[in-house]
């Protein structure tokens, strides 16, 4: 399945690669797509594409920390805009009161740290930016917290990308010694039985 996946991916050209690791980050909290679909999927794979030399890791960390820091200022903004308008309308009906609530009890508890922590668990990275907009945070406090976390989410889903398709090169490898192995071990069995039947033959005459 991987191999299949990475085959169709070897015909994308890298620079639509790191558009897409830029984007979906950049639109988990401006568009609030994160709530459903998390910004790790394309990044992870990102890395995993850079262990098998479709693009480099360090630009698709650049791509994915660009693209978290763009995405959750436009956030901030939109926050700070419709704010009231995100929380009681649909969306934020969606979203339930229980999430926005607790988004807001630790931005207000911790203010800073929190928009550092809230980069990491999918469904608050995209709650935080549009909650600390709408309470009106300095943008240049908010902006220094996110791109802090922005940087170390998109170095630590890459890497973590990377080792993986490490990893399953390994884990190809064995299957194939496993597999090679196992024919061995059967073609000898084969002959054994084999030998034993001849053997019991030639006692009988």
């Amino acid at each position: 399945m991987l191999q299949a996946l990475l085959h169709a991916l070897a015909q994308v050209p890298s620079v639509a690669i790191l558009a897409a690791v830029f984007a979906l980050p950049a639109l988990e909290s401006s568009t609030l797509i994160g709530v459903i679909v998390p910004g790790e999927s394309v990044v992870l794979l990102g890395g995993v594409l850079a262990w098998y030399g479709r693009v480099a890791w360090p630009d698709v960390i650049a791509a994915a920390a660009l693209g978290a820091v763009v995405g959750d200022s436009i956030g901030y903004w939109v926050g700070l805009r419709w704010g009231d308008r995100i929380l009681e309308g649909r969306i934020g009906r969606l979203i339930g009161e229980d999430r926005w609530a607790r988004a807001r009890q630790r931005l207000q508890r911790k203010g800073l740290l929190t928009i550092f922590a809230g980069r990491f668990p999918p469904v608050a990275r995209t709650l935080v930016p549009v909650l600390a907009g709408h309470a009106r945070m300095p943008y240049r406090r908010f902006l220094a917290g996110n791109a802090c976390a922005g940087v170390v989410w998109a170095s630590a889903s890459v890497m973590f990308g990377y080792f993986a398709g490490d990893a399953w090169q390994r884990i190809e490898q064995v299957q194939n010694i496993v597999a090679l192995a196992a024919v061995v071990a059967l073609a000898l069995s084969v002959a054994v039985l084999k030998l034993r039947g001849r053997r019991q033959r030639l006692g009988r005459a």
